[in-house]
């Protein structure tokens, strides 16, 4: 079995935090009428989908795994602005998953013809 390092774990963390954000949200949002369901239900679950799928391709495709988490913190950032941590969470993904992928070789694709 293949040792997950911490970086995977907390990318699944925050991932989920976000699903779980903004499946309350949407629900709070359709109960109570308040109006702003796209922005609600597109930043955080949108954003803890691309979090979850960065994290998961950060190992095999480092580029595109930064890529998607990094886009998915970005949207994450400003509907959970209100808690303080969640956003410095997010920035700390961003950072340590970048170092991640300039970390990784860099694949030559050497076509032979």
């Amino acid at each position: 079995m293949k040792r997950r390092g911490w970086i995977w774990w907390y990318g699944l963390f925050l991932g989920c935090l976000l699903l779980a954000a903004g499946a309350a949200e949407t629900v709070r949002v359709v109960r109570s009428g308040d109006g702003g369901l796209l922005f609600w239900f597109g930043t955080l679950v949108g954003g803890g989908v691309l979090v979850l799928a960065g994290t998961l391709l950060l190992p095999s495709r480092p580029r595109p795994g930064f890529v998607l988490t990094t886009v998915g913190c970005a949207a994450g950032l400003l509907p959970t602005s209100w808690t303080v941590i969640v956003p410095v969470m997010l920035v700390v993904l961003i950072v340590a998953s970048g170092r991640r992928a300039a970390a990784a070789p860099v694949e030559s694709r050497v076509r032979s013809g």
